[in-house]
């Protein structure tokens, strides 16, 4: 089984929000990946985490420099087909 990884779970699996939620999307991703389920994204994923990402705090984003933000881009890059 192949399955597209949302912007909302790959947001979620940098530890830069609440706890809850991050160790609810690493859980899931590992239960996939326990199913041998291919896990991928699709580049509109990573241009949508970089805007979270590169959003300030106060406009509910992560706040990140663009630098921090590429960081994060190629280890997702590296985590997913």
């Amino acid at each position: 089984m192949r399955v597209l990884v949302d912007t909302n779970v790959v947001a979620r699996l940098l530890p830069r929000v609440s706890a809850a939620s991050h160790v609810e999307a690493v859980h899931a991703v590992k239960r996939l990946r326990d199913k041998q389920t291919e896990l991928f994204l699709v580049p509109q994923v990573l241009y949508e985490f970089w805007v979270i990402a590169t959003r300030p705090v106060e406009q509910n984003g992560f706040g990140l420099t663009p630098a921090e933000a590429s960081q994060d881009t190629t280890r997702l890059q590296r985590l997913f087909t």
